[in-house]
Order: structure tokens, then C-alpha cells, then sequence
């Protein structure tokens, strides 16, 4: 728990314009993969020409490229600006913090 309350906290901070990058091509190879077969790609051409009413496979690279640091930060700090949800499973649920101690940490 701790250290995933350091990452998040941590993206707050500006990133660093090469993980920056790294992560954009990272999704965007993601896409690339999940539509590899035909059938992948007839259903996410199908869904975005539902939704938006056109093809937007490069306008969603686009703007994957146009995303910046600046984005990130404010996307999570209004994220982490509520309270957050907690779901606790497992024998050992007394050593999880309570909701308030999750709260301070993300303050």
C-alpha cells in the first residue's frame, strides 16, 4: 500500500520527458497489439465509428502524442483530490491503514 501511494503521489510531480515518451509508445503499442487480428480490428473500427462517427485510429495516436506532463499532474491531482475507495481482502486486514490514514497520505 505504501508504495503505491508513493506512486501515485509521486505523478504529481512533472515527469520526465523521456518516460514521458517511453510510456506514450508504450500505449500506443498496446493498441497496436490488441487490435492485431482482423476480427479485433473490425470491432474497434466498428465502436469508434459508433461513438464518434468516424475511423479515429490515428486521431487516438494523436492524441497520445499530444498528452504532457502538465496533464498527468493536474488528471491526478484532481483524482486524488476525493475520497478514495478502498476494498480489503485477505487474512490480515488489521495491517491495512484506515481510509483516514490513506486520505492524509494522498493530501
Amino acid at each position: 500500500m505504501k508504495v503505491a501511494l508513493e506512486q501515485l503521489d509521486g505523478l504529481r510531480q512533472p515527469i520526465d520527458e523521456v518516460e514521458l515518451t517511453r510510456a506514450k509508445n508504450a500505449l500506443k503499442m498496446d493498441f497496436i497489439l490488441n487490435v492485431e487480428s482482423s476480427g479485433d480490428r473490425l470491432e474497434e473500427v466498428a465502436r469508434n465509428y459508433q461513438t464518434h462517427g468516424s475511423l479515429t485510429l490515428w486521431e487516438n495516436f494523436a492524441a497520445i502524442d499530444q498528452v504532457t506532463s502538465h496533464h498527468i499532474n493536474d488528471a491526478v491531482r484532481r483524482v486524488l483530490s476525493g475520497k478514495p475507495t478502498m476494498v480489503v481482502t485477505g487474512g490480515a486486514i488489521n495491517l491495512v491503514p484506515t481510509i483516514t490514514d490513506v486520505q492524509r497520505q494522498l493530501a
